[in-house]
């Protein structure tokens, strides 16, 4: 990432879209290292050692990793579609100091921690120069944020249209999977397969029909 110099997020600053775990001007060099892991239904990036440009002669590191969901995977799906996300920090010194208010600090301000869109205008901002809301867990040496939407959501098996009930709409969503009229996002999937068969089909839909019947 070459935007080095770190604003608040949402914003017109820096590139979009960007989830930004520990948003400053960091070192690679002294040791600091940055590596990936990537499968099928994760990915990992870590910053191992990494110092900060303008105290890149202290032993103040920062190691911290993102972890990145994939919602396709059955163990990750979100009512949403959207992937979750695990930020985690081992060290965090965030001690880049700006001020923007009075010019523009060459290396930026206290490191920025959110994400934001591709269009760069819808966002969530957890901290900007040393800043977070009242409610918020100071970020600091093994501490971590989950990004999710799940927000605690039961998965209820037929209600592939996620209205809270079991009716003949989800029939007729269902059939028309079957029919690859529509095609099933990871949580439909999830809820449309009710013999746990790996498959939607016809058998799907009787035991559907029967559920509803009997309600």
């Amino acid at each position: 990432m070459s935007a080095f110099r770190n604003y608040s997020v949402p914003g017109a600053g820096g590139p979009s879209p960007m989830v930004a775990a520990f948003w400053d001007d960091l070192m690679t060099s002294n040791g600091g290292q940055v590596y990936k892991l990537v499968t099928d239904d994760y990915v990992i990036i870590q910053w191992n050692n990494m110092r900060i440009y303008e105290h890149g002669g202290t032993n103040d590191v920062n190691t911290f990793q993102m972890i990145l969901y994939n919602p396709d995977y059955m163990g990750y799906i979100t009512p949403t579609g959207d992937g979750e996300i695990k930020i985690q920090y081992k060290e965090y010194n965030n001690i880049s100091v700006g001020d923007y208010s009075q010019y523009t600090p060459l290396h930026g301000c206290y490191s920025t921690t959110g994400l934001e869109n591709h269009l760069g205008n819808i966002g969530l901002e957890y901290a900007f120069n040393n800043q977070n809301p009242t409610e918020a867990m100071p970020l600091n040496d093994e501490t971590a944020l989950f990004i999710t939407t799940s927000l605690g959501y039961t998965y209820t098996l037929g209600d592939v249209n996620q209205d809270d009930e079991l009716n003949v709409l989800d029939v007729v969503t269902t059939v028309n999977f079957i029919l690859g009229v529509l095609d099933p996002t990871a949580y439909q999937q999830y809820a449309g397969d009710m013999n746990d068969d790996d498959s939607i089909n016809i058998l799907d839909v009787v035991l559907l029909v029967n559920i509803i019947l009997s309600n």
